[in-house]
């Protein structure tokens, strides 16, 4: 009997904050539309960076001719045979150098022209090689830059920290303030019971933030089928692990505004600090110290190498391995700290 009781009470929490979370305009904004929003900045700025002059040149190919004549019918673009060595490692006077083979293609592009990337890969899409089998260089063998790409792993970090923050922590405290938890602490509710009745909602949230994003990453050629499923495990994982450190937070702090301020400071600092903004090797030695102890450098880390193919600075293995321990302690900690006004022990 109690167990149905429990359920019931459960099934009603969970419906209750879904109501709770799409009903504030603020929250709803900061959870949704501003993850959102910055994604589509960067993306709208990646598609006004596609105009310019660009002078290509194709290897020859069984597929050269077709790519010529297709990137000649792009508006600010000239092509022409490569004359020099097969295998080009300098551009020799081009903005850009396309080789292609056997349904894959290697691009070496100037540094300063990332703007032909997103034509350079559509040609290359209309002639039989998708975007996932092209791939981008800089004469010296780097990663060209790309606004977009470089967006995805910095909207989808922010995507979570907002759920986690701005959708768990503050309603729960602005929940405390008004005296609601006092209310629920009279009852024979468990704390237990009410601190999971807030995960449903807002893991399906951030399921479906990870669908749109993994969706816009395969579009783009920047991610393959299979590796959403790596994506989407990461995701979940790093957003267990955020939940866990907003519960914390939530666990006895009594104003929302205090603790929406000290959030918006942690926001930019983990983007700082996880090597998005800037590479980890360029920290000096104690921010990069503050950096390796930090459990989301190694979420950013995961979804960078996943989302961007930048080299994994520690490993998968070893970001999930961080990522488990991090929300066990936070969780932990959330669930001893958390307390009822009446500091009752359900």
């Amino acid at each position: 009997m109690r167990s149905t009781s429990s359920s019931s009470a459960l099934r009603q929490l969970i419906t209750a904050n879904a109501r709770e979370l799409y009903r504030d305009g603020k929250t709803l904004f900061f959870v949704v539309f501003f993850p959102l929003l910055f994604l589509g900045m960067f993306l709208g700025f990646g598609h006004l960076n596609t105009g310019g002059s660009y002078r290509v040149a194709v290897v020859a190919s069984p597929v050269q001719q077709q790519i010529l004549e297709r990137i000649a019918a792009e508006d600010g673009f000239s092509a022409e045979p490569w004359s020099g060595e097969a295998g080009p490692t300098q551009l020799g006077g081009y903005d850009a150098i396309v080789q292609a083979t056997d349904g894959r293609a290697t691009v070496t592009l100037d540094s300063a022209k990332f703007g032909a990337m997103r034509t350079l890969r559509e040609v290359l899409d209309d002639s039989g090689i998708s975007p996932s089998r092209a791939a981008f260089r800089t004469p010296d063998g780097g990663q060209p830059f790309d606004p977009v790409k470089a967006s995805l792993p910095t909207a989808l970090v922010m995507a979570l920290m907002s759920v986690a923050f701005f959708g768990t922590a503050t309603p729960l405290i602005a929940l405390r303030q008004r005296g609601t938890l006092r209310l629920l602490g009279t009852t024979p509710l468990r704390r237990l019971t009410f601190v999971v009745a807030q995960a449903p909602v807002r893991l399906a949230l951030v399921a479906g933030q990870l669908i749109l994003l993994g969706a816009v990453a395969v579009s783009l050629g920047f991610l393959s089928a299979t590796g959403t499923v790596l994506l989407f495990a990461t995701g979940m994982l790093g957003a267990l692990m955020l939940f866990a450190f907003g519960y914390l937070a939530a666990s006895r702090l009594r104003n929302p505004e205090v603790a929406n301020g000290l959030l918006a400071v942690l926001m930019p600092l983990v983007l700082l600090l996880g090597g998005l903004f800037i590479p980890l090797e360029m920290l000096p030695g104690a921010l990069r110290t503050l950096s390796d102890a930090l459990p989301t450098t190694y979420l950013v880390d995961a979804l960078n190498h996943q989302l961007t193919g930048a080299p994994s600075t520690h490993g998968l293995g070893v970001d999930w391995l961080v990522l488990t321990i991090a929300t066990l302690i936070f969780g932990g900690l959330a669930a001893c700290l958390f307390r009822w006004d009446q500091g009752e022990e359900r």
